[in-house]
This record gives C-alpha cells, sequence and structure tokens, in this order.
C-alpha cells in the first residue's frame, strides 16, 4: 500500500476528499505515479501536486484517473465538481473581523489613530471625547453586524454544501482496504460455461495490483497457483509474492507482465486447462 504525506492542515475539506478518493483509486490500480504519467496527459510532478494536495486537479485530468485506473468516473467527477467551487485559499478580512490578530502595519494604524483622538479628547475636553465616543457606537454595531453576516453567510454555505459532498462521496465506488492478513481463504473450484472459478469472485474485469487487500485477490491467488505459479499464500493481500505470480503467468501467455490482473488477463487466469 502506498505511503501518502499527510495533506495540508488548510486544505478546504471538499478538496480533501477528492484528493483521499483520486488516493485510493491510484493504490487501488497498483499503478506507480511513473505509470499513471505515461498512460494520460499530465507529468509524474503534476500528479504528485495534485495527490498531495498542492494543486486541485483539472475535470480532465479527473476523468482520465478514471478510465485508467477503473475508478468511478460519475463520482470521481461528482466530487471534483463540488471541490471546484471550494474557497482558493484563507480568507483574510474574515479572519480580522472575526478577532484574528491583525497585521503589523494594520496594528501600528490603529495605534495612530487611538493616538490622535487622545489628542483631540485633551485639546478639547470632556464634552468632545464623549461625543466621540457616541459617534464610534454606531461604526461598531456595523461592524459587528458586518462580522455576523460574514458568520451566516460562511454557516450558510457549509450548510447547503455537506449535502451535496455527501451524495458525491456515497455515489464513489469506495476501495475495500480491510485486512485479512489473519485469514486463509480456501480454493474451490468449479467450472461454469467453461470458465474457471475459485470461489471468491466472478469478476471479468476488475483490476488488480499490489496494494489491494480484498476477497477477489484471493480468487488471484487460487488461479494463479492452479496454472502452476505460487503466490505464497491465499490471503486476500496482493503483496509482492502475488505480483511475481502473476508475472509469472503474464509471461507464460504472453501477455505484458505488468503484475496487474485486468481483463486479458482474468481470461487466461479463467481458462480450466493448464
Amino acid at each position: 500500500m502506498s505511503r501518502w504525506k499527510a495533506l495540508p492542515e488548510a486544505l478546504d475539506p471538499q478538496v480533501r476528499r477528492l484528493v483521499v478518493q483520486l488516493r485510493q483509486v491510484k493504490d487501488h490500480s497498483g499503478l506507480s505515479l511513473a505509470a499513471l504519467a505515461s498512460r494520460t496527459s499530465y507529468s509524474r510532478s503534476s500528479w504528485e501536486r495534485y495527490l498531495n494536495g498542492k494543486a486541485t486537479p483539472p475535470r480532465h485530468a479527473v476523468e482520465k484517473m478514471a478510465q485508467v485506473c477503473g475508478g468511478d468516473l460519475i463520482g470521481l467527477t461528482a466530487l471534483w465538481e463540488v471541490a471546484s467551487s471550494a474557497p482558493a485559499g484563507p480568507q483574510a478580512p474574515q479572519a480580522q473581523a472575526l478577532g484574528q490578530p491583525q497585521s503589523a502595519s494594520a496594528s501600528a494604524s490603529a495605534s495612530a489613530s487611538a493616538s490622535a483622538s487622545d489628542q483631540t479628547a485633551s485639546t478639547h475636553g470632556p464634552l468632545r471625547t464623549r461625543r466621540g465616543l457616541r459617534g464610534r457606537r454606531p461604526m461598531v454595531a456595523a461592524v459587528v453586524v458586518v462580522a455576523a453576516g460574514i458568520l451566516c453567510a460562511a454557516w450558510s454555505w457549509t450548510s447547503s454544501a455537506q449535502p451535496e459532498s455527501r451524495e458525491a462521496e456515497a455515489a464513489v465506488t469506495h476501495v475495500p482496504t480491510s485486512s485479512y492478513s489473519a485469514k486463509t481463504f480456501p480454493c474451490h473450484f468449479t467450472v461454469l460455461d467453461g470458465r474457471l472459478y475459485a470461489g471468491h469472485s466472478t469478476t471479468l474485469t476488475d483490476q488488480y495490483g499490489v496494494g489491494a487487500t480484498v476477497e477477489a485477490v484471493a480468487e488471484v491467488q487460487c488461479l494463479v497457483r492452479r496454472h502452476g505459479f505460487d503466490p505464497k499464500g491465499i490471503d486476500g493481500s496482493f503483496g509482492p509474492n502475488t505480483r511475481a505470480a502473476v508475472q509469472g503467468f503474464q509471461r507464460s501467455r504472453g501477455l505484458d507482465a505488468d503484475g496487474i490482473v485486468g481483463p486479458m488477463t482474468w481470461r487466461e487466469l479463467r481458462k480450466p486447462g493448464g
């Protein structure tokens, strides 16, 4: 399983959901960043930026990853739509309205204004000071109203965006990642309609590679062992030994020995003959 860097804490939650899903799709495919770059029109460095949260990927990049890696195109593009409407960065004016520390120049300006006010008060007496305070009250109230409006708008946007993001996230086919490392799967071979099955999956198209940990991987392990290539265990975890067994089988059938089980490899694995 790929070990990803932690995403930036300041990353927008909607963009974070999209990046996490893209990482899972990439890991599920077993493709390296170099292989992903060679099969799309985007460079390896571009994919590094997209998958580490340094830049939001364009819609076309998301669509190409779904096509190349076997991800759910509709679900991923729905997540992209939500992420693309997220704010581009921190809202500085909002932070000041909410009471965040001001910059040094803003603080200096505020101090100068306060000094000027104090000087005016000392020159013109208590009456001018009281009038000054009365004049500031509407301004303070206006600032409070503006800050409250910003808070309400932010809350309203978050509330309206959350249901859409939940629907989009639910539409994505999540990659199962539960571990079967402590379990050994049996192989129950049957032949149906001229195809060989081992009792764990009937797929002819799903794609699996290093890092996948699902029961369908046990189907791969049973079938490659049946064809004479030992994966060193039937545990449902696609590790280096399973990859070596798959590569040996692929070479024996004249296939591209990339160690990834896709439609062409499934077709050969399902053949009952040795």
